[in-house]
Parts: C-alpha cells; structure tokens; sequence
C-alpha cells in the first residue's frame, strides 16, 4: 500500500482497540514493521503474541478489511470504480422496491459512461435498466423513447467492438517484437504489412470522434511500428502526442491508464536515448516520478527500474562507469537487493545493465555473475533480449579467456531457439572465436580490416536497435586498439556530437 493508504488504514481502525479488532490490527503492524519476513515468519511471530487465537481466520479478516478500505478509497477518486458501485446500488434499490431511485441512478450511470467513456459500463448499466422497465411493464416511456435507448445500446456495441478490434492489433504487434524482435532490415517491413493495414483501416473507417481509447491504442500502435522499424524521430513524435493525449484528457487516474502511460514515457526516453538526446530526457523522467507518489507497489518499482535505466543510459553510453556505480547505489536499498515486483523482463533488464557497469569497470568476474543471474530467468529465455544477455556473457567469457566456456555457450546458442539477427551480433561472435591477437601489428591489421564493417553498422538505423543498449563495435575496438572501453565510448559520443 502507499503511505496514503496506510493512514488511512490507520486513521479508520486505529483507534479502535476492543478486543475484537485487537488481533487484527496487531497482525497489521506485524506486516508493516517486518515487511521483509515471509508469511512463515509473521504466523510465528504472531502465534507468540496469540496462542490461543487462529492466524488464518485473523488474515482472512484483516483481508476483507484493507480491501473494503481501498474500494472506497477508490470509489471516491476513480470514475470507473465510482459508476461500478452506483450500478450495484441501483441494483440493492431495485431490489427494495425504490423503483424510481433506482431507475433516476441508473440512467444518471448511463449517461456519465458515455460522458467519461466507460463504454463497458455504460452498456452494463443500459442493460439493466432495460430489464428493470420491462420488469416495470415499461411505465411512463414511449415506444419511441424505447426505441432510442435500443439505438443508443447499438452505438455503445460497436464502438466497444471497434476498441476491441484496435486493442487486439496492438497486442499482436506488442507480442510479435517481444518474441520475434524488431525489424532488422528493410526486407523485413512486409512481415508487418498485414498488421499495419488492418490497424489503418480500423483506425480509418469510423466516426470522426475517436474514444480515448481508440485514439490511445491507434498513436501506440504507430509509435512501437515506428520504433521497431527505425523510424526514430516519427516514433518519438507520436509518442510526444501520445503525452499530450494522456495529459490533456486525463487519463491517468486508474492503475491501467497508468500503466500504458508508463510505457509511453518510457518508449520517449527509449527514442532519445537511441539519437544521443540525453538532454531531453530529465523532463520525462520527472513525469514519471511525480507518478510514484499514487502508484502501488508493483508500477512503482517498475517506474523505479525505468527511472534508473535511462539515468545510467548517457553514463554508459559515454563509458562513464564510476558515475553508474554511484547511480547504482542510490537504488541499492529500494530496487537492486529487493526486486520482488519486478517482472521477470524487467529484473532480465536490471540484470543486464549492472552487467555491463561490471565489464566497463573491469570486474569481469562479477559481470559473469551479474549476466548468469540474468540469464537465470527462464520463462524468458527466448525473447529477443535473452539474445544480448548471452552475447554479453560471451563478452566476459572471451574476456576471462575461458575459451572452452565461450564455445559451449556458442554450442548452446545454436542448439536453441535463439537466433542472432542483427549483423553486429554475427560480426561480435565471429570475432569472440579466436583469441585477440597478442602482437601490436597483427592487431592493427584485424582492425584495418574490421573498422569499415563497425562503421557501417554504427550508421545502420536498424542496427542502433541493439547498439542502443550496448556499442558492442565500441568493445572490439576498444580490444584491437588497445584503448579501454571508457575511452572509445567517450570518442564516439564526442565524433556524434
């Protein structure tokens, strides 16, 4: 729970210390006070205080009431959970035969769901208070009044279904980058063709007034085609209205809404890191901060991850790694020893970037751990992302010069499902076959040879999808040139400039 929910917790059952509420309210600050301790823990801790009482009745109690308190303090601040509960109270007034309460509630529902957009609502609330009329025998109602509230439950149907249909286009899209990966090159684009047409056409034919929700759906369905095709500057540009959708609506109160406009601040700072904009990040990233105040704990240190992503992004990407240890430290508490929200992407992610501070440092050994850790999660190990955490333990298995390692990884990686697409990661483990060469000259030779294939990947747009994340030409260079990674990321960042 947040802190204003705990105090409010605290403020409607704290003063109340009758024997019956003595328990639970105990149990209640057992939680809170060792928040860290599993259930196993707290049922000792509290059979030590109450012998005689039984934990799981306590639990099941002091269940029912933290979720009565968020229910009502979420009716008060939410639309949607405040038209939920005005249908089940006309439905308990109906019920008592208040008739007319009833029917001026629900119709009073209808017409603020349509307002606000709650289309699912809305058609719930509609469809009862059709059957309460013909339970009535429709009193005082035409037959043309009938007649339109049929007609407006026609309108409410297919818009819900041209959501639906837009819904389901960008999840399909999101599903096909997270298990196939973006596009690699322009003879790619027609994998995604048949998406891009229906989600137009969708999009195309309707009503001039789109739902907020279609509108959402629409402007992040070309934001994330844009992005994973290389279309940076037009990714960014639709994820700029895409902020504007969500902040000029205000779309942002409930845990979902929130979630998509999460990613969408992320997909930003994803865009500029990809074009060097370190300086137009901070604003974002403050969007996203001042969302931690009502978030729970889950989106919270989600935002926390992407938060300090993106505040290591231009440290790494310049090959600063003493400043990415000092940003790893101020999270070290809140995010890095407790990952327990996270999904499995998420600490994938975590995993992979203090990774690569460890192999920027020079600590190869600790870098292995910190990518074995990662590699660990195994209900992801086929997404495009597990392609570069293996590629980055190569790195430290070549760097350690456990040769055997290297090439039983190499054995494993062609074995399964992964497959290396991007041209950076077959140049990066053609070149991790062989050992470096020990001699100054032969090393300059390999590089004379290789410095126009590293070029032309660095200026490759479908290439800066992996590159973003790590300059894997920055690491080979940095082992012919004899340089340390600091100082090659930090040239190449100046020569963009």
């Amino acid at each position: 729970m947040t802190k204003a929910e705990r105090k409010a917790f605290a403020v409607r059952y704290g003063a109340d210390q009758s024997d019956k509420t003595k328990l639970y309210h105990s149990l209640y600050q057992l939680i809170i006070r060792n928040a860290a301790d599993d259930s196993a823990s707290i049922k000792c801790n509290f059979t030590k205080l109450y012998p005689d009482s039984a934990f799981e009745i306590t639990v099941k109690y002091l269940y029912d009431l933290l979720t009565d308190m968020l229910l009502s303090i979420e009716t008060r601040r939410s639309t949607l959970d405040s038209l939920l509960s005005d249908v089940c109270k006309a439905r308990i007034l109906f019920e008592r035969s208040l008739n007319d309460d009833a029917l001026e509630l629900i119709g009073s529902v209808v017409e603020r769901a349509i307002s606000s957009r709650q289309y699912e609502v809305a058609l719930l609330a509609q469809k009862m208070e059709l059957e309460f009329l013909n339970v009535l025998d429709f009193p005082d109602i035409t037959q043309e009044e009938l007649f339109k509230k049929h007609a407006l439950r026609q309108r409410i149907l297919k818009s819900i279904g041209t959501i639906g249909e837009h819904a389901s286009l960008y999840d399909i899209l999101c599903h096909r980058m997270r298990h196939i990966g973006s596009i690699h090159a322009r003879e790619e684009l027609h994998t995604m063709s048949d998406l891009v047409m229906r989600e137009f056409h969708t999009f195309n034919h309707g009503p001039s007034d789109k739902p907020f929700e279609q509108e959402r759906n629409h402007r992040m369905f070309q934001a994330r085609y844009l992005m994973e095709s290389g279309d940076v500057e037009g990714a960014f540009g639709m994820y700029a209205s895409l902020v504007d959708l969500f902040e000029t609506k205000g779309a942002v109160g409930t845990a979902v809404s929130a979630s998509y406009y999460v990613s969408v601040l992320e997909g930003i700072l994803r865009t500029l890191r990809v074009v060097n904009s370190y300086d137009r990040m901070p604003p974002f990233i403050d969007r996203l901060r001042a969302l931690l105040h009502n978030a729970s704990s889950d989106i919270s240190d989600n935002i926390h991850c992407i938060i300090m992503q993106y505040e290591l992004a231009p440290l790494l990407d310049t090959g600063d790694f003493i400043a990415c240890r000092a940003v790893c430290d101020r999270y070290r508490d809140t995010l890095i020893e407790g990952r327990h929200n996270l999904t499995p992407a998420r600490e994938c992610e975590l995993g992979l970037n203090l990774a690569l501070i460890e192999l920027g440092t020079g600590n190869i050994k600790k870098a292995a751990r910190a990518i074995t850790s990662a590699i660990t999660m195994h209900n992801i190990k086929y997404v495009p992302l597990m392609r570069t955490v293996r590629l980055v333990r190569m790195l430290a298995y070549y760097e350690l010069g456990e040769m055997e390692l290297l090439h039983f990884e190499k054995r494993s990686v062609s074995r399964s499902k992964i497959n290396f697409a991007y041209e950076t990661e077959k140049v990066v483990l053609k070149f991790v076959s062989e050992p470096c060469p020990v001699s100054r000259f032969l090393r300059k030779t390999a590089y004379g040879k290789l410095q126009p294939i590293l070029e032309k990947l660095r200026k490759n747009r479908y290439e800066q999808q992996l590159l973003s994340i790590f300059d894997f030409t920055a690491w080979i260079e940095s082992k012919l040139t004899g340089k340390t990674l600091s100082e090659v990321l930090c040239e190449k960042m100046l020569n963009k400039r």
